[in-house]
């Protein structure tokens, strides 16, 4: 993503506290519980991804560039914006997105449901994990 196309979306990036280190990706806030994150770096996930981070602490992961469509998205419509663009995209979704174990499809070793269902209600949960168990990841 160019500089410019990360003005345009007000993404910023930031430095880890300890290290002082300038983190690869850059992110977008929606309030306290929704972040739009884009990473360009392959090195944690295999290829550049985009994440809907729900309180710091749920990261639903998609492969590739989706920050422009997914802040579009959350800035229209909200959280249902979120869920929906995830819905429609779920055959994006990388491995290690956690929004098996967020949703009940897989075991929920962090116990990321609660914080799921708060910030995005049983209703949507339902709907992410009815579109996940028709497409299951890619790897």
């Amino acid at each position: 993503m160019r500089p410019a196309a990360l003005a345009s979306l007000e993404m910023k990036s930031s430095s880890c506290p300890v290290t002082g280190t300038r983190s690869p990706n850059v992110t977008r806030s929606f309030g306290a519980a929704v972040h739009i994150s884009y990473n360009p770096s392959s090195a944690g996930y295999g290829c550049d991804t985009t994440a809907i981070v729900l309180c710091e602490r749920v990261f639903f992961v998609l492969n590739g560039d989706h920050a422009e469509a997914l802040c579009s998205a959350v800035a229209q419509h909200g959280v249902s914006g979120c869920v929906e663009y995830f819905v429609q995209n779920i055959s994006q979704a990388n491995g290690r997105s956690e929004h098996l174990m967020a949703t009940g499809l897989a075991q929920d070793l962090f116990g990321l449901m609660p914080t799921t269902i708060e910030v995005l209600g049983e209703d949507a949960i339902a709907r992410i994990a009815s579109a996940s168990y028709a497409t299951p990841p890619i790897q």
